[in-house]
């Protein structure tokens, strides 16, 4: 099986800056993927946040919006690597690996819905409700925050505390239809939208851009692995997020039904959970990559395209899977 593996890691620092009359100060959080090493992305992460920490940005930076400030992260950075920066709560920037730059905007909504089309009781096929997450990406050189929440305004008054079956085009209301739904409605205001992600719950959602349809579903468990050559033993709570492509079923309406993935994955997560992971036959190394290729040889999934294995809930392992892109997602 061909893989491709990057580490991602997280670093903040505190800063002020005047981008108007006003200064003020920001907690700014970094998230860099790249071809390094785990310890040597946090150590090289780390440096450069620590070298912007409590400083006047406007002493360094003629003008310190948050495009200025991801492309000094990763001019200094020194290596291929997709990054995102969080300049206040709910919004930021991404760079990928080819400059390519993307304004983000989280934001949400709170409404009903049922599935038309599941099996005779599925609990999905009852009405019930979410609170949603979305996460809107727009091309960062058209487009700013400001516009992202006039295009998505008018939506979110649509949505809220609303039965979302009832709204055209969202009879069958999946999180990937809402994806599709959303995105089209967005450009049709916003013609440079990239990206939306859809969250349904804490732990399943989906993405629509210009690569299709994706779809995430993610565990935790607990395990121990060994920290040293003397037989000591650390431990972590463990993050796994299992990533699906392919095309919506046109009648379920979803690429795969969360609930029967993580059903298919539960006697693998069954051999993780509340074990010492080097016992594993056959697992090799235990750091997260090791850990996140043993999952992609002893999980069999179609869709299934890229495995994150977090030791945290930042820091870990990004494992591609055969023709998986493995630069800015």
């Amino acid at each position: 099986m061909l893989m491709r593996m990057l580490h991602i890691a997280k670093a903040g620092f505190e800063a002020a800056r005047s981008l108007s009359a006003i200064p003020h100060g920001h907690s700014f959080s970094v998230t860099a993927k790249a071809d390094l090493p785990l310890a040597d992305l946090r150590a090289r992460l780390g440096a450069i946040c620590a070298g912007l920490d409590y400083c006047d940005l406007n002493t360094r930076f003629s003008c310190p919006d948050d495009l200025t400030l991801i492309r000094h992260l990763a001019s200094d950075l020194a290596v291929p690597a997709a990054l995102s920066l969080r300049s206040a709560p709910g919004r930021g920037v991404e760079l990928d690996a080819e400059g390519q730059a993307r304004a983000w905007l989280k934001t949400g909504f709170e409404a009903a819905h049922w599935l038309p089309h599941v099996p005779e009781g599925h609990q999905c096929g009852r009405l019930h409700g979410h609170g949603f997450g979305v996460r809107l990406l727009a091309d960062a050189g058209l487009a700013d925050y400001a516009a992202l929440e006039k295009a998505w305004q008018p939506l979110h008054a649509l949505l809220q505390h609303g039965t979302l079956n009832r709204i055209a085009g969202l009879e069958n209301p999946t999180s990937e239809v809402l994806a599709c739904w959303l995105f089209d409605a967005l450009s049709a205001r916003l013609p440079a939208m990239a990206a939306v992600e859809v969250f349904e719950t804490a732990t399943a959602g989906s993405r629509f851009d210009d690569q299709g349809l994706r779809i995430w579903k993610e565990q935790r468990f607990e395990a121990a692995v060994p920290f040293d050559d003397q037989g000591r033993y650390t431990g972590h709570s463990y993050l796994v997020r299992l990533h699906l492509a392919g095309d919506i079923d046109p009648e379920q309406g979803w690429v795969r039904d969360f609930g029967e993935v993580k059903a298919l994955f539960t006697p693998l997560y069954a051999r993780l959970d509340h074990h010492a992971l080097d016992q594993l036959p056959g697992i090799g190394a235990t750091d997260c990559a090791g850990i996140a290729r043993y999952l992609a040889t002893h999980f069999a999934l179609p869709q299934l395209v890229r495995i994150d294995l977090l030791e945290n809930d930042t820091d870990g392992a990004l494992l591609w899977l055969d023709g998986g892109r493995a630069c800015t997602r």
